[in-house]
């Protein structure tokens, strides 16, 4: 009975410590999007507060507007690019500075990879946005030294998505090292060192021993760079402003583009139920396709 008691108590207790997150949850997630998906169906008006009810005109005409599909293809071509390459480049690195590098420069290293991740975004997107200028851009400088002509990174349709990738890896691979890194200490060296005398290569070791041990850091680090990317913003806002035209424009982009400056909140909030479906759609792909990779014993 006593033991029962007990239990109650620490269970009143748990609950009580929850409470907090649970009603920040409902009050700043759960009714945020409740009420997002209610105006998603109305046409809104800011300025009155009035709204009428219009089904699905708001989605159709998302659907059928060629800026959406536009913002939709930019978006997944930065989802699968800044995803693949932030989680690659992120366990390639943090493979060298576990395995390869010396011990007195392992520290150094892990700090100067980490560092941009630490820089304010904004920041950070204003100073390549200077690196990036077509005249007097510092990439520029260097690429005319080897003889290669100027590039347009910002001005040009086919290089302002591929300036912003360049941005997003180059600030986030390092946090993305870092918990890879994390994950390879549970490799055993002994277990690398019998697979090396066994006659395994870089390459097999890599593969039949590091992926799978760390195959549960290295899932969860390639969860939160897609969720990132389907989500990126300031870097296109302040690198490109989403331009030329539309061609690095986001869909988050273009939903603060109708709800703030054209004030369609009706097609804002459409445009967010669709995305919050396709983060959705995309997180479930991903932890479906993890049972054939992801090993957590």
């Amino acid at each position: 009975m006593k033991k029962r008691k007990k239990n109650r108590r620490e269970s009143r207790a748990a609950y009580l410590f929850t409470l907090p997150s649970f009603m920040g949850f409902i009050g700043f997630v759960l009714i945020p999007i409740i009420w997002v998906i209610i105006i998603s169906f109305q046409e809104y008006n800011v300025f009155t507060g009035t709204s009428e009810f219009v089904g699905l005109e708001n989605y159709t005409a998302i659907l059928t507007d060629p800026r959406s599909i536009s913002a939709l293809k930019n978006t997944l071509w930065y989802t699968v690019l800044c995803g693949i390459g932030n989680t690659g480049l992120g366990l390639v690195l943090a493979v060298l500075v576990d395995d390869i590098l010396p011990a007195k420069i392992n520290v150094f290293f892990r700090s100067v990879f980490f560092f941009p991740s630490l820089i304010a975004l904004t920041f950070v997107a204003i100073i390549w946005q200077e690196f990036f200028q077509t005249d007097a851009g510092v990439i520029n400088y260097y690429l005319g030294i080897l003889g290669i002509s100027k590039v347009g990174w910002l001005s040009s349709q086919g290089t302002s998505k591929l300036a912003v990738l360049i941005l997003d890896i180059w600030k986030n691979v390092g946090m993305s090292m870092l918990l890879i890194l994390a994950g390879l200490q549970n490799v055993d060296k002994g277990l690398l060192e019998a697979a090396q005398i066994d006659g395994a290569n870089v390459f097999q070791r890599f593969r039949r021993i590091i992926i799978p041990i760390a195959s549960p850091q290295i899932f969860f680090v390639l969860i939160m760079n897609v969720t990132g990317a389907l989500r990126i913003y300031e870097s296109i806002f302040v690198l490109t402003g989403g331009g030329p035209g539309d061609s690095s424009r986001s869909l988050v982009m273009l939903v603060a583009e109708k709800g703030f400056t054209s004030f369609d909140y009706g097609a804002a909030s459409a445009l967010s139920v669709l995305l919050l479906m396709l983060i959705g759609i995309v997180t479930l792909i991903q932890f479906a396709g993890s049972r054939w990779w992801v090993h957590y014993e």
